[in-house]
């Protein structure tokens, strides 16, 4: 069986491409952290790259940005390719069959206020009167 369960937070807005065949698709990276800790305070994190087709691929394009919490599942493909230089790379990439959100408006929306906090309150506009110096109106051009 070969189905990839996680959860975690989007690296960057999702990007819409185009196959060979004008067929478009959505890909995007997750952070996910792992269950182990290695020292005091530090986490070990993956960043799995998604791709999704069809409906999820709607979904995705529509729906999430940076930062947004989701959970996913699907299958681990794997591939590679050559480089200009020769140097194989080889790639992992879950084919998202199962999109979820995974905090609500509201975490999401404190998380938001949490990041950037409201600007503070401008201050309110000096509406004192000044004196008029004696004299002032002979030296204005009209009366």
């Amino acid at each position: 069986m070969n189905k990839w369960i996680g959860s975690g937070r989007l690296t960057e807005n999702p990007v819409i491409r185009y196959n060979n065949d004008k067929v478009s698709f959505v890909t995007f990276t997750v952070m996910c952290k792992r269950n182990k800790r290695i020292r005091e305070g530090d986490q070990p994190v993956d960043f799995i790259d998604c791709i999704c087709f069809g409906n999820i691929a709607r979904l995705a394009r529509d729906y999430l940005y940076k930062d947004k919490k989701v959970e996913i599942i699907g299958p681990l493909q794997s591939g590679h390719y050559t480089t200009k230089d020769g140097q194989k790379v080889y790639t992992k990439t879950v084919l998202v069959e199962e999109l979820q959100f995974a905090e609500t408006k509201a975490e999401e929306k404190e998380r938001q206020e949490s990041k950037n906090p409201a600007p503070p309150e401008p201050a309110p506009p000096d509406y004192d009167f000044m004196d008029i110096p004696d004299g002032v109106d002979q030296e204005l051009p009209f009366r």
